[in-house]
């Protein structure tokens, strides 16, 4: 039963020879140490998504005035290009920094096994062809050759549609960002 995974599994000292008394003091002794050690990861757990919950909650407030903030000055008659190049770059990594915040809490969400997963039939060779699209200027920025080869016929898996696209584009920014220039992709 302890095997088994069964917390509550007891020794019937009356089945057993008197010999054997010892031997099944200490595997009680190894399951009550098992089930603490597993209630403590399990408490670990959950203070560390809280804590990245609660850290993601507290920068999202301010980022979100940031990005507010940033778009009206887009939106202002500014003629200095030294300016607008500023609010270019800020606009940029603000985005940048709000999308790893929404990773931050999607992994801690994945990790703790908290994630909702919604499958669905998935074309692969549409997700990177979309893909490999929308970043084609970004890799030719880098001098990066992109070779795609697909088979003629449609590769279609069960995947969250949008687990699967951040996967894949995951990939794809980290060729960007890592990969040697003037290679294949």
């Amino acid at each position: 039963e302890i095997r088994n995974g069964e917390e509550n599994a007891k020794v019937d000292y009356t089945a057993i020879p008197t010999a054997f008394h010892k031997t099944a003091d200490d595997l009680m002794g190894i399951k009550d140490g098992i089930r603490v050690a597993v209630e403590k990861a399990m408490q670990n757990e959950k203070m560390k998504t809280e804590l990245i919950t609660n850290v993601s909650h507290d920068l999202k407030t301010p980022l979100t005035s940031i990005i507010n903030y940033v778009d009206l000055l887009q939106k202002c008659d500014i003629d200095d290009e030294t300016a607008q190049s500023y609010l270019s770059v800020l606009s940029e990594k603000s985005d940048r920094l709000k999308h790893l915040i929404e990773d931050l809490v999607e992994a801690s969400k994945a990790s703790s096994g908290a994630i909702t997963v919604h499958t669905v039939s998935v074309s692969v060779n549409e997700f990177i062809n979309q893909l490999t699209g929308e970043h084609s200027e970004g890799l030719s920025e880098k001098n990066l050759t992109v070779i795609v080869n697909l088979p003629d016929e449609d590769i279609v898996v069960k995947a969250d549609s949008n687990l699967l696209y951040r996967a894949l584009e995951n990939l794809i920014v980290n060729v960007k960002k890592y990969a040697m220039e003037h290679t294949r992709v």
